[in-house]
């Protein structure tokens, strides 16, 4: 049951944290117009649509990585900030060169549009490791203590 439910609160802070960082990307794309954006009733709206396309797209970008980066800080119980954002930072980096790659391939160049896509992407992967922590990785590998008591 303890493995069930910790499974629950891993999904829980993969998907929010997901959200973040797609909501920090989001910013990289209107943060070049911010200036213009913050006068205009539409701002919101504009930095909402970025912010939800970007979350609905982000958890198949990352997933794979993330899964693994999970699985590892589960069985060798690691709870320390500074591996989630270390993590969050190369799934970031890592989803900017897969997205690049994948143009390249198709023969349609860079289709990030947003400048400094790299900082973007690895800022919001730090943060994305942080809002995981906060939520489910602080206690990692515990449910292995719950488990083993009954």
């Amino acid at each position: 049951m303890a493995l069930f439910l910790r499974t629950l609160v891993i999904a829980f802070a993969f998907l929010i944290s997901c959200m973040v960082a797609a909501f920090v990307v989001a910013f990289g794309v209107v943060a070049p117009e911010f200036s213009d954006f913050v006068r205009s009733p539409e701002f919101i709206l504009i930095f909402l649509f970025f912010g939800s396309a970007a979350g609905v797209v982000t958890p198949f970008y990352v997933f794979a990585p993330s899964f693994i980066i999970i699985l590892i800080a589960e069985i060798f119980s690691l709870r320390s900030v500074l591996y989630y954002a270390l993590a969050g930072a190369l799934i970031g980096a890592l989803a900017y060169f897969m997205t690049d790659i994948a143009a390249r391939i198709s023969g349609k160049g860079t289709v990030v549009p947003i400048t400094q896509e790299l900082q973007w992407l690895t800022a919001a992967g730090i943060i994305a490791g942080f809002v995981y922590w906060l939520i489910a990785g602080r206690n990692a590998g515990k449910w292995k203590n719950f488990s083993s008591m009954h």
